[in-house]
């Protein structure tokens, strides 16, 4: 997954230490990311990830330096997925590192995984993901009354969804306002096109073969040419004497 500061990959055997480091106790990406701040060792997060549990990406900028990590996990029905992740250090945030690669993930679930429902959570003293989710769409959906231990006191946190057909709405607006914007679509549409019309061509074809053309020819029935166009007699128009 490309954008244009960053880029989605599965993570390397060395981004699972990075990984370890960067939301471990007391780490900055931790704290703002609001984990539970437990120790987790490199392996842990691999076994994690491997398992399906947790599907994770590393976030690479335009000189392959990992620089973070996303992931989401499916909850709720079918469609349903939660997202989190951060930017390492802290010397890279606000400079829309963590944005974009938000976006690519949102992007890939909707278009790519058919999500219909992504959510995430966020403590109400993270102004730069407050700044973020405000900006994209998301709907605040619930306050989590002190949910969250910070500083020797309790924080509220904060939920918020996007449903498929907000996020595609939001797409016709982009496409609409702004000339450069595409979705990242696996084959481009007009490849698909292209294989459209040559599957049309085959069936028209005289080596075309089709189920029902295989049943007829099992059944000892060609169609004579021109069958199909034909009217039966119950579509024929009736002559004025008939009855």
């Amino acid at each position: 997954m490309q954008g244009k500061l960053v880029r989605l990959e599965r993570p390397r055997d060395e981004d699972y230490e990075l990984m370890a480091r960067w939301f471990g106790p007391d780490a900055p990406a931790a704290v703002m990311a609001a984990t539970d701040g437990d120790v987790v060792t490199a392996e842990e997060f691999r076994r994690l990830d491997q398992s399906g549990g947790l599907r994770q990406f590393a976030v690479r900028d335009a000189e392959d330096r990992t620089v973070g990590a996303v992931h989401f996990k499916h909850q709720g029905p079918v469609g349903g997925y939660v997202l989190g992740g951060a930017i390492g250090d802290r010397e890279l945030w606000r400079r829309g590192l963590g944005a974009e690669a938000f976006d690519l993930l949102i992007d890939h679930l909707f278009h790519a995984r058919n999500a219909h429902r992504v959510q995430f959570t966020t403590a109400l003293y993270n102004k730069n993901v407050l700044r973020l989710v405000t900006g994209v769409g998301f709907t605040l959906e619930g306050i989590l009354r002190e949910y969250f231990y910070l500083d020797g006191r309790h924080h509220d946190g904060a939920v918020w969804g996007l449903l498929r057909h907000e996020y595609y709405a939001a797409v016709e607006e982009l496409k609409r306002t702004d000339a450069t914007f595409s979705l990242p679509d696996a084959i481009p549409e007009e490849d698909k096109e292209e294989a459209r019309r040559l599957l049309a061509e085959y069936v028209a074809g005289p080596f075309g073969k089709t189920s029902t053309g295989l049943l007829l020819a099992a059944a000892g029935i060609t169609p004579a040419a021109g069958d199909q166009d034909r009217p039966h007699d119950g579509d024929r128009q009736r002559g004025a004497g008939e009855r």
